[in-house]
């Protein structure tokens, strides 16, 4: 199964590489360059225990490549930041900026039958405005596609 995980900071990157390990061929998507071609050479960018070793083997082996744009795949994981932006009453809310941009950039390779997990935390509503955004995009209909959180 071909797996795109758009994201690949704490959560995305080692998502992506157990993915590999399991025998999916994955692309692991994020906008910085640094980032891709970091991984593309097998190194990490984040702190995690023995990640190194993992993306590293997972490169070598063919089974995870990085790139800056998102291609056709079975399952898109989205597991972007949601940093706290304005407060409201005092109270900061999440911005889920991040995840409406990876919504519009896996909408354009989108095909029927492709499942769409929303991994990225969110407040409510964030993934019911993310399935409409897909929809609207990609010109899919609900019954087409997958998407959960």
């Amino acid at each position: 199964m071909d797996c795109c995980v758009v994201g690949l900071g704490y959560i995305g990157l080692p998502t992506a590489a157990v993915l590999s390990q399991a025998g999916h061929r994955v692309i692991g998507v994020d906008i910085n360059p640094d980032v891709v071609a970091n991984v593309n050479q097998g190194r990490i960018h984040i702190v995690e225990p023995d990640l190194d070793k993992a993306v590293s083997a997972s490169v070598h082996s063919g089974s995870l490549i990085a790139r800056l744009d998102p291609v056709p795949a079975d399952v898109f994981i989205i597991a972007v930041p949601t940093p706290f932006g304005e407060k409201v009453e005092g109270i900061p809310q999440p911005n889920i900026d991040y995840v409406l941009s990876a919504g519009r950039a896996i909408s354009r390779v989108l095909r029927p039958g492709n499942i769409i997990l929303l991994e990225s935390t969110s407040p409510v509503g964030s993934t019911k405005r993310l399935a409409q955004l897909i929809l609207d995009e990609s010109g899919l209909s609900i019954d087409d596609v997958h998407i959960s959180y």
